[in-house]
């Protein structure tokens, strides 16, 4: 109750403005017509304005009320479509922060140092993230070191120092197919923020590549 008024609920309202004084338009609508009540409205505007009421302006009046109906059904849809985008934003913030907290399963992670990408793991990401000072954080996946392993023999002939003799470097040349990977892993876990250290966003490396590709 405000201000000593009863609280209507809007289904109420909805049915007094049709029950109320404009009633009298009914005869213009089809009973079935879904836009029935902006109708209604635009003949109380017509009836405010002092529109006399004839064939030609109810055939207006039903035009503009079935095109604000439209208009409000759209406005409806991209209000719940920006809510649902939001919520879902919302979750992969969510998802993403449980990821860079310190965890025994840890994460293995890509960054990229001049023009290399190096593939480590941590459990520690944003201490790991201070030490190396990257200048860029590329993308993150769960996992730990047999993780980092698998990823290490997957992209083998793209390590750098591979030609050296018992070399065992972390480092990777930005070969297509480790960007491939790289972008289905932030299509999956979100781009890092890069607040973490960084200067970019780690999109500078990525978009660099696909222009040169074009």
């Amino acid at each position: 109750m405000a201000n000593g008024r009863p609280l209507i609920p809007q289904h109420e309202m909805r049915h007094r403005a049709v029950q109320g004084p404009w009633s009298k338009y009914l005869k213009y609508i089809d009973r079935d017509d879904e836009a029935k009540l902006p109708i209604l409205y635009i003949f109380r505007d017509f009836e405010l304005a002092g529109i006399p009421i004839t064939a030609e302006t109810a055939g207006i009046a039903l035009k503009l009320g079935r095109l604000r109906h439209e208009r409000n059904k759209e406005e409806r849809a991209r209000q719940e479509q920006e809510l649902e985008e939001a919520r879902a934003a919302s979750a992969a913030s969510l998802a993403r922060q449980k990821l860079l907290e310190d965890q025994p399963e840890g994460i293995v992670y890509y960054i990229r140092r001049g023009g290399l990408i190096k593939i480590g793991t941590t459990q520690a990401f944003a201490n790991r993230m201070r030490n190396l000072m990257p200048d860029e954080i590329l993308a993150f996946e769960p996992g730990s070191y047999s993780q980092e392993n698998q990823r290490h023999q997957q992209f083998e002939e793209h390590r750098f120092g591979r030609d050296r003799r018992g070399s065992r470097s972390e480092y990777f040349y930005p070969a297509p197919e480790l960007i491939d990977h790289i972008r289905s892993i932030r299509d999956e876990y979100g781009v890092p923020d890069q607040e973490i250290l960084t200067i970019t966003d780690g999109r500078a490396l990525l978009d660099e590549l696909q222009s040169g590709s074009g």
